[in-house]
């Protein structure tokens, strides 16, 4: 009866003795951009996008880029971000294992060789015997520029010669100073580079147009976290920071991406698993 009684006593007290149970804060969430500009200059055009994020969705965000093309790939094919913003080619890919597509940017992907104001270089034949500064073998506009130049009878490494540069920004700043004729990059690379830079060169256009840089999650978030990702993307144009982003960036909004636009990028992702394999 000592017992019973004594064990009834101790049942009473035991929640005396719980130790409260204490919330963890979720951990926080990788946001990788590729690194098509120098990561000073992702930093600051990423900020209010990050910090936006993080007040919405009530969780921390980590900006992450890689030093090169090369390990941001090899990082997003491992699943090693949260949510990632990727040219569509490699994004397709990443897709095929672990990524789920939220949106693209409204401004299409337009390749723009950029050559210096007093160039007289203005169409494809021109490019004969130049020198044309571009980034890695791997960057989408990179595989359909040399397709391009192509087309018009033009052969990487026989009819002019590419000046490898680590990065779209850095191709560009190649053509300003003269270290090469002409310069690969996009028209929204070049808006988010400095206003006297951007003034030393003019653009002939490519007349190639493309989806443009995709943002995607992991499957690990979960789907109502991933809807709600989604929701707050689709909604931050509208916000104050969201236009000043969008307009400095020259990305100007977001649309969800459509399965015809995924099929449409399916023979570049073929064409650089191609390159790959001759590798």
């Amino acid at each position: 009866m000592f017992r019973k009684t004594l064990g009834y006593f101790w049942l009473l007290l035991t929640p005396l003795f719980v130790q409260p149970v204490i919330a963890q804060e979720p951990p926080p969430l990788r946001l990788a951009v590729h690194p098509y500009a120098s990561t000073l200059a992702l930093i600051n055009t990423h900020r209010p996008l990050q910090q936006y994020l993080s007040a919405k969705l009530g969780q921390k965000v980590e900006f992450y880029t890689a030093p090169n093309f090369e390990s941001f790939v090899d990082a997003l094919m491992a699943g090693s971000y949260d949510i990632a913003i990727s040219p569509p080619h490699f994004a397709v890919m990443a897709m095929e294992k672990y990524y789920v597509p939220l949106v693209h940017y409204q401004t299409l992907l337009e390749p723009l060789l950029l050559v210096r104001n007093e160039s007289l270089l203005r169409k494809p034949e021109d490019f004969r015997g130049k020198r044309i500064a571009m980034a890695d073998k791997t960057a989408f506009i990179r595989l359909v520029t040399v397709k391009w130049l192509a087309d018009h009878g033009l052969r990487a490494g026989q009819d002019y010669q590419i000046v490898e540069r680590p990065s779209h920004g850095a191709s560009i700043a190649a053509a300003a100073a003269g270290e090469a004729d002409a310069g690969l990059a996009t028209a929204t690379a070049l808006k988010q580079l400095p206003p006297d830079l951007q003034q030393q060169v003019r653009a002939i256009n490519t007349g190639q147009r493309f989806p443009h840089l995709f943002t995607m999650a992991h499957r690990r978030l979960g789907d109502p976290l991933i809807a709600r990702l989604k929701s707050a993307l689709l909604a931050f144009p509208e916000t104050e920071e969201g236009r000043l982003f969008m307009e400095k960036s020259a990305f100007l909004g977001y649309e969800p991406i459509s399965d015809d636009e995924i099929r449409s990028l399916k023979p570049y992702v073929e064409m650089y698993r191609q390159m790959e394999r001759s590798r």
